[in-house]
């Protein structure tokens, strides 16, 4: 796991032996926020093979810093190549220790010196959301992105920073049993966006509350995180976070390492193909060009083998389902589909194929039969209430799209197969009239989060 906000310095010295000695600690970002912690960031980085930093002045030295002291920054963080990022800089108008005007002007500055340096910057945002907007608005801070540290914002805030391309990064104060608020915030937080810190020796969560935090603690951070973020364990938070740490501050990564097959929360999945006849709205393939689930690449250069998927899978058992989900449509490769499905079945796994229910478009209904004791579950995007909501949101080829899905849907329930009908909590899309449309059916019903994906 990578711990991308702390500071190193301030910890106690057993606690600072204890944290660069667990193993369970990838990598850790030191922060300094003054002259004299950040010359302690760069040593502890340059002592210490697994420890970056990021430099920078906090808010609170708004009041203090000068032109001079400005330009010390940007020739220290040239000089030092483990300076990955710039900050901690931004607004605090909650204490309001600094001057607001002066805040705003070392905000501002601070964000030139990281576009001329290319870093990314870390973000301090507190009672200050409008203003921080602004300000990363203003100065195009999205030309170099960067992370908001320890988000305890509005939904809104937090939407706003992830159109300018910024990462969120949450602390322990998720865990702490008033900020009930926050939690659905996270919730809606993209995964491919996610971080998490400890701004250790602050924050400690709720188990050690009381205590000074330091980065092994991270881990209660994290389990909270995998109870919030749909379909997610431990080990997953771990993965995802670690590798859009390693993207956004330029660690080492496997970085678009293609992917055929992939475990989230015990389950297996199977990309079979990157094609898909839908331009679904909510997409984030359609948005973003981004195929990043959960700390995999989601995509591969040609469609994989019936054999390469089957070596991939090793032993089915070992895995709650097997299901056949990427960013295309896997029904659109319904012999490779059937014969993987088979042998899973044959060594004793359960099979679930996540499709848009669009089949009956390029094969007759009868073909579903014949994956009958091959698939335990489908999982269809029904998506909307109506043909209308459907076109608009799904932006499918053919005019009559919906209906096949809706034939789709009925023909599994009438064949004996399991049917989840789902939609997205998209704009324009109601919901309750979805679901009782897909139970109208004879199919349960599952929403899923707009933001999350996987």
């Amino acid at each position: 796991m990578i711990d991308t906000h702390c500071h190193l310095d301030l910890l106690k010295k057993e606690d600072l032996e204890e944290t660069l000695q667990d193993k369970g600690l990838e990598y850790l970002i030191t922060v300094g926020y003054d002259k004299k912690t950040i010359k302690n960031a760069i040593r502890l980085s340059e002592e210490n093979p697994h420890v970056f930093c990021a430099v920078g002045f906090h808010p609170h030295e708004a009041d203090k810093v000068k032109e001079e002291d400005l330009l010390w920054l940007k020739e220290t963080a040239q000089r030092y190549p483990k300076v990955k990022a710039l900050g901690e800089m931004g607004l605090d108008f909650y204490k309001d220790y600094s001057d607001r005007k002066k805040q705003e002007e070392g905000f501002r500055k601070q964000i030139a010196i990281a576009k001329e340096l290319g870093l990314p910057i870390v973000v301090h945002s507190r009672e200050a959301e409008e203003e921080t907007i602004r300000i990363l608005k203003e100065e195009k801070a999205y030309e170099v992105g960067g992370v908001m540290h320890c988000f305890t914002g509005s939904y809104e805030f937090m939407k706003a920073c992830l159109d300018l391309g910024f990462y969120i990064s949450y602390s322990g104060i998720i865990t702490y049993p008033n900020a009930q608020n926050l939690r659905e915030v996270v919730k809606r937080t993209p995964t491919y966006r996610l971080l998490i810190e400890t701004d250790a020796p602050f924050l400690a969560p709720q188990p050690v509350r009381g205590k000074p935090n330091k980065p092994p603690y991270i881990r209660y951070t994290a389990e909270v995180m995998a109870q919030l973020i749909p379909n997610s364990s431990f080990e997953d938070i771990e993965r995802m976070t670690s590798e859009n740490a390693k993207l956004l501050f330029n660690l080492s990564t496997n970085g678009h390492k293609e992917t055929i097959t992939y475990v989230i929360n015990n389950k297996l999945y199977i990309n079979l193909t990157n094609k898909c006849n839908l331009h679904c709205e909510f997409c984030q393939r359609e948005r973003e060009r981004n195929f990043m689930v959960k700390g995999y690449w989601v995509w591969v250069s040609r469609d994989p083998s019936v054999e390469e998927v089957i070596r991939e899978i090793g032993d089915p058992t070992k895995y709650e389902e097997i299901v056949f989900c990427g960013y295309g449509e896997p029904t659109l490769r319904f012999s490779a589909l059937k014969e993987i499905a088979k042998w899973v079945k044959e060594k004793g796994g359960k099979v679930r194929v996540d499709t848009n229910g669009l089949m009956f478009t390029f094969l007759p209904k009868e073909k579903l039969r014949e994956l009958k004791g091959l698939v335990d579950v489908w999982s269809v995007s029904l998506n909307a209430q109506d043909k209308e909501t459907y076109n608009k949101v799904c932006r499918p080829a053919q005019g009559d799209a919906f209906e096949k899905v809706v034939e789709f849907i009925k023909e599994a329930v009438k064949e004996g197969f399991e049917v989840v009908a789902t939609a997205v909590d998209y704009e324009g899309v109601d919901m309750k009239k979805t679901e009782e449309l897909a139970r109208s059916f004879g199919a349960r019903f599952r929403g899923r989060i707009y933001e999350s994906v996987g």
